[in-house]
């Protein structure tokens, strides 16, 4: 048996455990967790999105993002293009998560914001709001880099 092998043999789990077939003192130890439904990933290449602005200007962040995400984004020198692609990446990221179960949403109907330690977090409005809930997704988890002009963005939808 080779080692990958003999790894996902290591890590697969039985169907048959239950909560069930668990003593009663370990019971309370183990809660059950939401499951991930679907996941999307998508990566913009920083300078692409510069190019793009070049040529269409205020329009085109007006149609791709909300006025806060714009806000948050802009310095006094110009925009922080790293910031506005990692978003892009984020937004474009969910839509593949809906459009995979025959659902659309617009770009500012998703909104990128920060926690007040930094960390991404998704806002839905509109017809993404009532996609995410058509489909049973209770939270989205969303993670972004970006690193010599590229950025990437995973979300992950659970129930």
């Amino acid at each position: 048996m080779s080692g990958s092998q003999h790894l996902a043999t290591n890590v697969a789990i039985d169907s048959s455990t239950s909560v069930r077939n668990i003593p009663a003192r370990q019971q309370s130890v183990i809660s059950p967790s939401p499951a991930m439904q679907a996941i999307g990933v998508d990566i913009v290449d920083v300078q692409r999105l510069q190019a793009l602005y070049n040529r269409w200007q205020e329009g085109l962040l007006t149609r791709l993002f909300t006025d806060q995400e714009q806000s948050i984004c802009r310095k006094a020198s110009g925009y922080r293009w790293y910031s506005l692609a990692g978003r892009f990446s984020a937004k474009e990221a969910v839509k593949k998560i809906l459009a995979s179960r025959g659902e659309i949403a617009g770009w500012i109907e998703i909104e990128v914001l920060n926690g007040i330690y930094g960390e991404p977090y998704i806002n839905l409005y509109g017809r993404a709001k009532l996609a995410a809930e058509r489909l049973g997704y209770s939270r989205l988890v969303l993670s972004i880099s970006h690193d010599a002009n590229l950025a990437i963005a995973t979300v992950m939808a659970y129930e």
